[in-house]
C-alpha cells in the first residue's frame, strides 16, 4: 500500500503522520482500531492474524511465488565470417621497450 493511502488511514484515526516510517503508522493504526500493534514483526514469514488489513504488505513474497523474470530478446546481428574471425583472434599486445643497460664507469687513480 502506498504511504499516501496509509497515511489517509492514519488522517481518520487523528494519528499524526508526519514523522512516522511506514511501519511505525501502521502499527499506530492497528492499535488505534484494537488490533495487535504487530506490523513487521512476524518470525519466519510466519502470522496468525489471518484477517489482518497489512497481512500483504507485512509478510515477505515467498521466492516461489514470484513472478519469473523475463529475458528480453537481443537486437545482436547475426555473426558473420569477419565478424567471428575477428572474434577468435587474441588481441594484439605492446612488447615493452628495451631499457638500455646503465654502464659503470670505473675509477682511475
Amino acid at each position: 500500500m502506498q504511504i499516501q493511502a496509509i497515511r489517509n488511514i492514519a488522517k481518520g484515526h487523528d494519528i499524526p503522520s508526519s514523522k512516522l516510517t511506514k511501519a511505525e503508522l501502521i502499527r499506530s493504526i492497528q492499535k488505534a482500531e484494537g488490533n495487535f500493534d504487530c506490523f513487521g514483526s512476524a518470525r519466519d514469514g510466519l502470522c496468525d492474524q489471518h484477517a489482518c488489513s497489512w497481512r500483504e504488505d507485512c509478510l515477505p513474497t515467498p521466492v516461489s511465488a514470484k513472478p519469473a523474470a523475463t529475458k528480453k530478446a537481443s537486437a545482436k546481428k547475426p555473426a558473420t565470417a569477419a565478424s567471428s574471425k575477428a572474434a577468435s583472434k587474441p588481441a594484439a599486445t605492446a612488447k615493452p621497450k628495451a631499457k638500455p643497460k646503465a654502464t659503470v664507469k670505473s675509477k682511475q687513480k
